[in-house]
């Protein structure tokens, strides 16, 4: 056992430090994940999510306030973001930035995916009274949490790959965050998810978003040392 323990400890001091952060963000989001589903479907705890509405309906809703969270509400919807995906992708072709675009596509379709699945998986009923027209699918994890926060994070992160300045790219990445979250309160405000459908949602969101992120560029790091290994076995080295 303590040789176990010596191998380990020594094996993750080897590791990068971004990657150590990497995993435990990982970690962290799945745990948290975990923890909600524990507490809300399993225990039945659900004092948190109508305390919210509540709070919600007694100091929070207004009609002014109604409209603005209905117009935030669309900027995950599925019909806004297939056409903010096939836009991303296409641009990214014309600029003949082909690996760029398979990214965007492959995070954004695992998105759909992985949400669709698990609403299927947990069958949670959605709230009663919302204050739009009723949805019919499954509440758990919420989708506009979820694909908002991939979408708008990878947003971030193309953004963090482009050459402005550190201060741009920092100020641009917590807008994008912020808005994410925003459009999650939305869907709380509106009574269509509970609380905890999209604290879930950015769970899932943040830990497919670091994963993909992750793998893509560790695959794209592979190809590029092939390509350069092929290069210079043209060599003579004599």
């Amino acid at each position: 056992m303590q040789s176990t323990k010596s191998f380990l400890r020594s094996y993750f001091k080897k590791l990068p430090l971004g990657l150590l952060v990497l995993l435990a963000s990982f970690a962290g989001a799945l745990f948290l994940f975990a923890l909600v589903v524990h507490e809300v479907l399993w225990e039945k705890e659900e004092v948190v999510d109508q305390s919210s509405f509540d709070f919600l309906s007694t100091h929070v809703i207004t009609d002014g306030l109604t409209r603005i969270m209905k117009v935030t509400t669309y900027f995950a919807s599925a019909t806004f973001l297939q056409i903010a995906y096939s836009v991303l992708f296409i641009l990214y072709l014309i600029i003949k930035n082909l690996k760029r675009a398979v990214e965007i596509a492959a995070i954004g379709i695992g998105g759909f995916i992985i949400n669709y699945f698990m609403k299927l998986a947990f069958h949670r009923t959605r709230p009663a009274a919302p204050l739009i027209s009723p949805l019919q699918n499954f509440s758990f994890p919420s989708g506009h949490a979820t694909s908002g926060f991939i979408f708008y994070g990878l947003l971030a992160y193309l953004v963090w790959k482009t050459r402005i300045g550190k201060p741009y790219k920092i100020i641009f990445g917590v807008i994008l965050i912020l808005f994410s979250m925003l459009i999650g309160f939305s869907r709380v405000y509106l009574r269509v998810h509970y609380p905890s459908d999209v604290l879930a949602g950015f769970c899932i969101g943040f830990a497919w978003l670091l994963l993909a992120i992750y793998l893509l560029e560790s695959l794209k790091k592979k190809i590029q040392m092939n390509g350069h290994f092929r290069e210079l076995k043209g060599f003579d080295f004599k």
